[in-house]
């Protein structure tokens, strides 16, 4: 098996009306200049995602995990991590609101520090989800005191030592992976940077997930499991 330099993990639900349009956005930035393959952690989509992926592997370097039950974005998202094996990994979402030119930046900066979080500047949000964001990034810096702009994005770049050490917990915020993952990284003293990043409008679609009727349970759910991940790691 050939090892890659660089993997991409893309947490993937319901995307279909854009995810070949993203993964070969990314694919067409990057593949004159970097080593790379997808891991594509797909959790259970109900629209017409798992055939795109299926035949879209055939096309594209590619791992492919699929699920038939949804097992939420802290799961889909570990189950990818134990499927990497490259020098390096970037984690990103697959809804297209991440510039793929953004990524040379962070490969260039890839041996800058353990873990290079990517911050939105402006954040193309809904006001509710930025608002609600604000709030918890308050609560959590009080907690963790993670050095980060933005703990809560997904777009996080780390080296092996990094991923190998943080691909086997049991996560306590089924929906905020990067806000646990980024104050585990702390507590086992991982060092951190940040690049600024072009965040876009979402092009078209919605995975229903964040819904502003959701929001309150999802919020009530992930701060229930930052209390508890401080009592963990203190």
């Amino acid at each position: 098996m050939i090892i890659k330099k660089l993997q991409i993990l893309l947490p993937v639900y319901n995307e279909g009306l854009t995810i070949k349009k993203t993964l070969y956005d990314i694919y067409d930035a990057l593949k004159n200049d970097i080593d790379f393959e997808f891991i594509i952690s797909e959790d259970g989509s109900t629209d017409n995602t798992k055939k795109i992926l299926k035949d879209l592997k055939k096309e594209l370097p590619m791992i492919l995990v699929s699920e038939d039950q949804r097992k939420y974005y802290s799961l889909a998202v570990l189950d990818g991590i134990k499927k990497a094996s490259s020098d390096f990994l970037l984690i990103m979402d697959s809804d297209g609101q991440c510039d793929p030119k953004d990524i040379i930046k962070f490969w260039g900066a890839r041996n800058a520090s353990d873990v290079i979080c990517g911050y939105r500047s402006p954040r193309h949000d809904y006001a509710y989800r930025r608002f609600i964001s604000k709030i918890f990034y308050f609560i959590y810096n009080i907690l963790f005191k993670v050095p980060l702009r933005d703990p809560s994005f997904a777009f996080v770049f780390m080296n092996k030592r990094t991923y190998s050490n943080l691909n086997n917990f049991v996560p306590y915020l089924p929906d905020g992976f990067f806000w646990e993952f980024n104050a585990r990284a702390k507590k086992l003293n991982f060092s951190f940077n940040e690049i600024k990043i072009n965040h876009r409008k979402r092009s078209s679609g919605d995975t229903k997930i964040y819904t502003l009727s959701k929001l309150p349970k999802i919020a009530y759910n992930n701060f229930m499991g930052l209390l508890k991940l401080k009592k963990e790691i203190g």
